[in-house]
């Protein structure tokens, strides 16, 4: 019986305490705060039916305004359009034709060399020196190219060492220039151009004996270590 009563005058008196009538409200610190929840707690709990139960946590309400990851694709930008034009772009800039001049290809400072003319015939003479014939069933393209020293200083020449090939195409055809004895053979001179002198070479390329039917339309390009030029002539 004293069981039963104990919590209704706990109560009670708890409420005359809290309602501070005719008496002044007292202050509690936070310590007295905790202290006097948790007696609370255990008097509740000793006199509950429920105890067994203890505490029971209420489950958190999901937070309704976050964004579902798998949305999250929709934020993102779509690239693949800019790569694929990206990678077309370098593609068309790594098949571009680089044209150049005689004199850029070959790039011997200080010297000029100026494409005159094209010719076919059925072989090539230096005087009384020395003759060169076309092998059978086929005919000589040579190519006169002007050789300048534009400086005031006299310039060494050592085309061999410069790793330069020399290609002359015509139609679905492209053959190499020959190397030859030839003393003005622009493929294999070496020699010394003094200040300001001008002196006619040669480049030779072996057809298929009349393939060539307009010389004028033939078509060259230099490769000089990895990098290949076409000639504008």
């Amino acid at each position: 019986m004293e069981k039963k009563l104990f919590l209704p005058a706990l109560l009670a008196a708890a409420a005359v305490t809290l309602s501070g009538c005719g008496m002044q409200l007292t202050r509690l610190s936070d310590d007295d705060q905790s202290r006097f929840i948790s007696y609370c707690a255990q008097v509740v709990a000793k006199h509950n039916a429920n105890n067994e139960t203890g505490l029971i946590s209420l489950p958190k309400k999901e937070e309704t305004g976050k964004k579902d990851d798998t949305d999250s694709s929709e934020d993102k930008p779509d690239l693949s359009e800019n790569t694929e034009s990206q990678s077309s772009s370098e593609t068309a800039s790594s098949n571009e034709v680089k044209k150049a001049s005689f004199t850029e290809a070959i790039g011997i400072g200080g010297m000029r060399f100026d494409y005159r003319d094209a010719r076919v015939a059925g072989g090539y003479s230096q005087g009384d020196v020395y003759s060169l014939k076309a092998d059978s069933g086929k005919e000589l393209l040579f190519v006169r190219i002007k050789a300048v020293n534009t400086t005031k200083k006299s310039i060494n020449i050592d085309m061999p060492s410069q790793n330069i090939i020399f290609t002359a195409s015509y139609k679905d055809q492209s053959v190499n220039s020959d190397m030859t004895l030839l003393m003005n053979d622009l493929t294999t001179f070496q020699g010394k151009f003094a200040a300001g002198k001008r002196r006619n070479m040669i480049l030779l390329f072996q057809f298929p004996k009349g393939s060539i039917k307009d010389p004028k339309k033939v078509s060259f390009s230099v490769k000089k270590g990895n990098e290949t030029v076409t000639i504008d002539k």
